[in-house]
């Protein structure tokens, strides 16, 4: 394996992961708080909100994600509005990984595409603050 496989491979790994998890998980409804795995409740683990009460900028997302990857869009947005956008640009990344490593031969074209994939997590971030900026609006004006 190249030395310039390896960053491609751990996040194409990252990517499996996070895609697998998304198919096991059971989806929760809008009321719920919590992921399960079958029957089993998993623990809230989202220190930012235990420690503040506000939720963090990520609140929701894996619920999102999860409601998402079972094509359940309404209720994946009810979590949060960028779980949805947040799965196709993980999905985007494990295809652009898988066909680096895939096929070598198409190096140059991947390496054009996987610039704007790349810069895309810079915009996602944006997306982030500013939705995490109405979030706290909405619960500001709310009190």
């Amino acid at each position: 394996m190249k030395a310039d496989l390896a960053p491609h491979l751990v996040i194409l790994i990252i990517c499996s992961g996070i895609i697998a998890a998304a198919l096991i998980i059971t989806p929760t409804k809008t009321d719920i708080s919590y992921l399960k795995i079958g029957s089993i409740p998993l623990p809230d683990i989202c220190i930012f909100h235990n420690l503040t009460g506000l939720p963090c900028p990520g609140c929701g997302l894996s619920r999102s994600i999860v409601a998402a990857a079972h094509g359940e869009i309404i209720n994946s947005f009810s979590h949060h509005r960028l779980g949805l956008l947040t799965l196709v640009y993980i999905l985007l990344q494990f295809v652009f990984r898988l066909g680096w490593i895939l096929f070598p031969k198409y190096e140059l074209r991947f390496s054009r595409t996987g610039k704007y994939i790349d810069r895309g997590i810079i915009g996602l971030a944006v997306l982030f603050g500013l939705n995490w900026i109405l979030t706290l609006s909405k619960i500001a004006l709310s009190t």
